[in-house]
């Protein structure tokens, strides 16, 4: 029988796996992160433009840790172009989300508020609060399946962060980490962070959505008709954890 993600087992293999993978890119590929950051903010610079951006960042830094050549300006016509509109409205209905959460968050504390609405705009905060988080999964999805519909991408983040909200909440204390650590070196919040934040939500999502992904028959045999995502090495191999990038690079080289 199959884990359930919130059982452990192998399933969680591939979230503590998805921590490691984060921080040995960012060891190994240091110029990545920055490009990509800088980047970032150039294409961000509109503030309007920050949905795309986004998308094109995330898309940028999963190519990056696949091994695959892509330039940032190949990641922001995918992002501006193919996936336009709904980057637009992912990234407009966050800074929503987040301005009325923060609104719902000071109507809690005014003392002039009833109790009875206290207590909805308690719930509204938690639901805003709930979809910002699921960020951390939408636009990966959309990177994936560009010719999803929003509502189905939403749908599908609420699904990932509900179904596990402790590993999602360890992947939001990893990049409050790198916050930190970030903020602390001052030039660090400019030039790393950002790619840092997106290659988290490319690694996230792939373990999130390979927990969903059965690898056994109910009797215990390997199913070959189930393809896992092409995107999740194997956490049972730890000696790819070590060479990722150059493993990933020589199976793109062998022939079919």
């Amino acid at each position: 029988m199959n884990n359930h993600p919130l059982k452990g087992g192998a399933n969680s293999e591939r979230y503590e796996f998805a921590v490691r993978r984060w921080f040995h890119f960012i060891r190994k590929e240091p110029n990545a992160l920055i490009t990509g950051s800088l980047l970032f903010w150039l294409a961000a610079l509109p503030v309007v433009t920050i949905g795309p951006a986004r998308l094109a960042l995330v898309h940028y830094m999963d190519k990056r840790d696949r091994g695959e050549e892509v330039r940032f300006p190949d990641a922001l016509r995918f992002a501006f172009r193919t996936c336009g509109g709904k980057a637009w409205l992912m990234g407009a209905s966050d800074a929503l989300a987040l301005l009325m959460a923060g609104g719902c968050a000071l109507a809690v504390q005014a003392e002039e508020v009833a109790m009875a609405l206290r207590a909805f705009y308690a719930i509204l905060f938690i639901l805003d609060m709930t979809y910002a988080a699921s960020g951390l999964y939408r636009y990966s999805a959309l990177s994936e399946e560009p010719r999803s519909p929003l509502t189905m991408l939403a749908a599908r983040g609420f699904l990932m962060t509900l179904s596990n909200p402790g590993w999602t909440a360890l992947f939001w204390c990893v990049q409050l980490l790198a916050l930190i650590i970030c903020a602390a070196t001052g030039v660090g919040l400019v030039l790393l962070f950002p790619a840092a934040a997106a290659l988290m939500e490319a690694c996230a999502y792939d373990a999130m959505a390979s927990a969903y992904t059965p690898d056994e028959t109910e009797e215990g045999e390997p199913n070959n008709n189930i393809q896992t995502s092409s995107r999740i090495p194997s956490t049972r191999d730890e000696s790819h954890m070590a060479n990722i990038t150059v493993n990933r690079l020589e199976t793109q080289e062998e022939p079919h």
